[in-house]
């Protein structure tokens, strides 16, 4: 994988993953998960929240981001349990080289530059109920 699909969509859980795979059904996206979440929240949370909604959504083709700056030990995990793609803060050319060797033996992107924000839409999942999550996203799509 080279290149992100677009939209990019942050999650905050479950809610905000399953309103994403009703709205965009068969269209590509990709599930950014919270911020420095594989610091809060672990690379396993990621996965098992990404396996259940690709479960759930068979037809869905989900993109699964995981935030791992501040934690590379994440990006580490993240690799090992299959996600897709891993931001991971700036590091010396010789440890970012190795953890994309790494990485490259699962197809998964190793990024160190955030995608800019206007390019990432917040699910705001941790505010808003399912309705209004699927009603926003809808509206955002529309432009």
């Amino acid at each position: 994988m080279t290149t992100l699909p677009d939209p990019i969509i942050r999650v905050h859980g479950i809610t905000g993953a399953r309103s994403a795979c009703r709205v965009l059904g068969d269209r590509g996206f990709a599930l950014l998960s919270p911020v420095h979440a594989a610091r809060s929240h672990g690379a396993q949370w990621f996965a098992d929240l990404i396996t259940l909604v690709r479960e759930e959504f068979p037809a869905s083709d989900i993109t699964a981001m995981l935030d791992c700056r501040g934690r590379v030990s994440g990006a580490l995990a993240a690799i090992e349990l299959g996600l897709d793609a891993v931001m991971v803060d700036p590091m010396p050319e010789p440890q970012l080289e190795n953890l994309r060797d790494m990485a490259g033996q699962t197809n998964c992107l190793v990024m160190t530059e955030f995608p800019a924000k206007d390019v990432i839409y917040q699910m705001a999942d941790d505010l808003l109920p399912d309705h209004e999550l699927d009603k926003r996203l809808l509206a955002h799509l529309a432009g």
